[in-house]
């Protein structure tokens, strides 16, 4: 049985999806990506400059075809605004579903149903289970804060 066009489409789809997940920076990586100059970086001065190691630049970001600029001797660099640019394309803040939670276990948006709204203190959440591995999925639908009144 050969592999069909619409297979080889999922398994790239799976593996780019993947690679993007493995890319994710957290807060104060991504605030550092913000303060990119409108220079070249070199590899490690990227890494070094968001808080990340080199072989991740290597591993994830050049195989989702992040921009670059290789030298006559094969040097790679990254110019900051361009590669700023492009992070904030591919890392979207992703808004979920009335329907749907994240799934810890399996890494996927889900849809979830028959879920059963909580309140702990001021925090209102619903639990579900998750449809692919049957965990417990849990999904934040209000945190009221408490306000300082003087």
């Amino acid at each position: 049985m050969g592999a069909t066009p619409e297979n080889m489409k999922e398994k790239i789809m799976e593996f780019q999806a993947e690679y993007i997940f493995k890319g994710r920076l957290n807060g104060s990586q991504r605030n550092k990506v913000k303060g990119l100059l409108n220079m070249m970086y070199s590899p490690k001065e990227l890494a070094d400059e968001i808080g990340i190691n080199k072989n991740q630049i290597y591993r994830v970001y050049l195989p989702l075809n992040c921009p670059h600029e290789k030298d006559s001797l094969g040097r790679i660099s990254f110019h900051g605004l361009s590669f700023r640019i492009w992070y904030e394309n591919l890392y979207r803040k992703v808004r979920l579903e009335k329907n749907q939670a994240w799934c810890v276990s399996c890494k996927k948006i889900v849809d979830v149903s028959d879920s059963k709204r909580y309140t702990k203190g001021r925090l209102i959440y619903d639990l579900s289970a998750c449809p692919i591995c049957g965990k417990c999925v849990a999904k934040i639908i209000d945190a009221k804060r408490k306000r300082n009144d003087l």
